[in-house]
This record gives structure tokens, C-alpha cells and sequence, in this order.
């Protein structure tokens, strides 16, 4: 029995990004696939939220210092790198999607498309111009290094890759076919046996 779980329902794109970086860890993990907002979930998060994580008696409930503590606790292949400007431009990326990116593509486009939320076609005719200017930024970034902070993956890419793996569920999809760089980029990193082992069952 593993000493490390993860509490959170898979289709939450931060709960994948965890997975993922389990994985890429090669740490042994149960998962409890909890909704937000029920008892279960508040039990393990003072939020509410997904996800939550522990590491036997260490719990942890935002997912940015999850994959950090995961990257650092636990052996395997560095996921941050050791040079202080390229793990800045890392964290700023984490800190861009964050704010933009999951805001604007999950929240204004796939919770209406998969009929999570009800639908505001207004809100989400308004998400596609903020949604091909974030698309631009990542493609500006991306058609110099394969990956987000330099020529080696780091955390920044596993923030990343859910959300768009999600708008690719959507009509919303064909937006990505103006960026080659960024759906080359997408197509690699689905190469990965942590994006197919991690990915929800839809």
C-alpha cells in the first residue's frame, strides 16, 4: 500500500497535471477520485478543491506546491531546472497559466462545451480572441525551444498540456491549427506514457 495519494476527480486539469508528475516521478500513488466541494474533498482540503495530496502524515491542497514538493521529495528525473534564469521563465509560464490560460480555455470555453456550466454563448464568443492571443504568446515561446522553459521538460509543460488536451475536446479545437509550434508541441508531449496513463476517462 502506497503512502502517497492523490485526492481529486482526473478530469481536473490540475489533478492530471499531479498524476502526470507522479509518474514522470515513477512514485507509487493511490488515487481517490473526490469531487470538489463534497465532504470527502473538504476532509483532505480546507478549500474544497481539487486536488489535494499525502505523503503519509504530510498533506498538501494547492497543486503548485505539489508538483514542486513531488519533483523534490521523491527521486527520478529532474522536472525543474537547475539554471536560475530558465527555472524563472518556468515559473512565470506556471504563474501566465494560471492566471490566463485556465481562466480563459477551461473556465469560458470546455465548461460550457462539456455542459459543466450552463451555456453563455457571450462569454464564450469573448474567450476566442483572448484564447488565439494566449495560443500566440505559446507559439512565440515555442517555435524557439521545444518546451516551455528551454530544451528540457519541466513542470511548466504538465501545467499546461491538460487544459489544451481539453480545448482539443472542443470546437474550439481548430484554433490550434493557426499554431503549428504549439500542436507540434502538443503531439510530443502525447508521446509520453505519463499523458496516456493520466488521461480521464471522458
Amino acid at each position: 500500500m502506497s503512502d502517497v495519494t492523490l485526492y481529486g476527480f482526473p478530469l481536473s486539469t490540475y489533478v492530471r497535471t499531479v498524476h502526470m508528475v507522479l509518474i514522470e516521478k515513477g512514485v507509487d500513488f493511490e488515487q481517490q477520485p473526490y469531487a470538489p466541494n463534497t465532504d470527502e474533498m473538504r476532509a483532505v482540503s480546507p478549500t474544497g478543491k481539487v486536488p489535494a495530496f499525502s505523503h503519509g502524515d504530510f498533506m498538501l491542497f494547492e497543486s503548485l506546491a505539489m508538483i514542486k514538493y513531488i519533483d523534490e521529495a521523491f527521486n527520478g528525473p529532474a522536472l525543474q531546472p537547475t539554471d536560475v534564469k530558465k527555472r524563472a521563465i518556468m515559473n512565470q509560464w506556471i504563474s501566465y497559466i494560471n492566471a490566463y490560460v485556465f481562466s480563459t480555455m477551461v473556465h469560458e470555453i470546455v465548461l460550457f462545451r462539456f455542459e459543466i456550466r450552463p451555456m453563455d454563448q457571450a462569454t464564450l464568443d469573448a474567450a476566442i480572441p483572448k484564447t488565439k492571443e494566449q495560443l500566440a504568446l505559446l507559439e512565440a515561446s515555442l517555435s524557439n525551444t521545444p518546451y516551455l522553459a528551454g530544451d528540457q521538460i519541466s513542470l511548466a509543460d504538465f501545467v499546461l498540456y491538460p487544459i489544451l488536451a481539453l480545448l482539443g475536446m472542443t470546437p474550439e479545437a481548430s484554433l490550434l491549427t493557426a499554431y503549428p509550434a504549439v500542436s507540434a508541441w502538443k503531439k510530443s508531449m502525447e508521446e509520453r506514457a505519463s499523458i496516456t496513463a493520466s488521461a480521464p476517462p471522458m
